[in-house]
């Protein structure tokens, strides 16, 4: 939580340099503080929601490849995106745009939406429409992480789509990971935190990424949650990727490793009770995973590009 000091500041700034155009020089002047300062301080404004940029793109679907997907899979729902864009973090972002049009259509008034940390969840919520609001609960699936990526965390993410759509935020008050597998059993039954998992299982609308395991860009590797040798192991041993830091085979089966007993959050298994699940995941490198995503049954609705799509389709 910013201190409504700084907050302040960072509106302050943002405005000027947003609404009024005024040059960031100019601003430094201002207020009298360097140009270095005044870069900072804007992405820090944007970093923590202050400010929020959404670029509209024109989206254009791939009908055919979604009807062959909802066959395919057994899907309710599949979005594809024709695009030309191969650029990661581009891509993303369209696709969290794509992703974010949708969730406008299905929340309403009192529904409970989940949502589990991810690149393409954080994406997702930049992309809805500012004026767009509902008056829904939205709770964190997953612990939080102590350090690494925060701008990424599940915590930040349901402070963020909250404050966006005006409702209410419920967080679990858990780190993602036990010491071991005892004690991640002593957090789970603690009253707190037990209550917001009930909720969690509850939920209407739940929000995921899709993981690779590739040690390269894991989120495991980056949040310091698992080395390199150990996703490697893993992937060896028949590992193919995560939902919700839940690891799992190329069959779709949860992948049995201490690793998984560790996680505080939402599982595979609670995953596939609730009524929408929707896996926002883009990238032919992420096929095999998706695909193994797709076969736990843990997903019914797809957002993903038309290249990832067919990839998929070929695999199956």
């Amino acid at each position: 939580m910013l201190d409504p000091a700084h907050h302040e500041l960072l509106a302050r700034v943002a405005s000027m340099y947003y609404e009024q155009e005024m040059t960031q020089n100019k601003i430094a002047e201002t207020l009298q503080i360097s140009r270095v300062k005044v870069y900072r301080l804007l992405k820090e404004a944007r970093e923590h929601g202050v400010v929020r940029i959404t670029i509209d793109w024109h989206i254009k679907r791939a009908t055919q490849l979604e009807e062959a997907l909802i066959e395919q899979f057994g899907l309710d729902q599949a979005l594809v995106m024709q695009t030309g864009i191969t650029e990661p973090a581009q891509l993303r972002r369209q696709i969290g745009q794509l992703a974010a049009r949708y969730l406008e259509q299905v929340l309403v008034d009192d529904a409970t939406m989940s949502i589990c940390f991810g690149s393409t969840t954080y994406e997702v919520i930049a992309a809805i429409r500012p004026d767009f609001q509902a008056n829904v609960t939205i709770v964190q699936a997953t612990g939080s992480l102590s350090y690494a990526l925060k701008e990424y965390d599940s915590s930040a993410l349901t402070r963020q789509l909250a404050q966006k759509l005006g409702g209410e935020a419920l967080y679990l008050s858990s780190p993602l990971l036990g010491d071991t597998v005892e004690a991640a059993e002593i957090i789970r039954a603690q009253s707190t935190v037990e209550r917001t998992l009930e909720i969690v299982r509850q939920a209407d609308i739940a929000l995921i990424g899709v993981g690779d395991l590739n040690p390269d860009s894991s989120g495991y590797v980056k949040a310091g949650v698992a080395d390199r040798e150990l996703l490697n192991d893993f992937r060896s041993d028949g590992a193919i990727g995560d939902v919700a830091w839940q690891i799992f085979s190329r069959d779709g089966q949860r992948y049995d490793c201490e690793l998984n007993d560790r996680i505080i959050g939402v599982t595979i298994d609670e995953l596939r009770a609730i009524p929408t699940t929707v896996a926002v995941a883009v990238g032919t490198q992420k096929a095999n995973a998706i695909v193994g995503a797709l076969k736990t049954g843990a997903l019914n609705v797809l957002c993903t590009d038309h290249e990832t799509a067919q990839v998929i389709l070929d695999m199956a």
